[in-house]
């Protein structure tokens, strides 16, 4: 990552293109429990949707969600 001195102690830093999240969803409740895969990945497309274009679509150019 690329840093530059701007004088009296302040640095700017490049932002990275994009960021990987990964992470693992527990659930106890019974019904969702059993969901298929299929399922599951509606639910992410449909969270990747609101992030590209919802209150928080600027910090995004775009989203995507992949379940496996």
């Amino acid at each position: 990552m690329l840093k530059c001195d701007i004088g009296k102690g302040t640095m700017l830093v490049a932002v990275s293109n994009y960021t990987t999240i990964s992470g693992t969803l527990t659930t106890t409740n019974i019904i969702m429990a059993n969901w298929s895969k299929e399922m599951w990945q509606g639910v992410v497309n449909r969270a990747a949707r609101m992030l590209a274009s919802g209150a928080f679509r600027t910090n995004f150019f775009s989203a995507f969600a992949t379940v496996n």
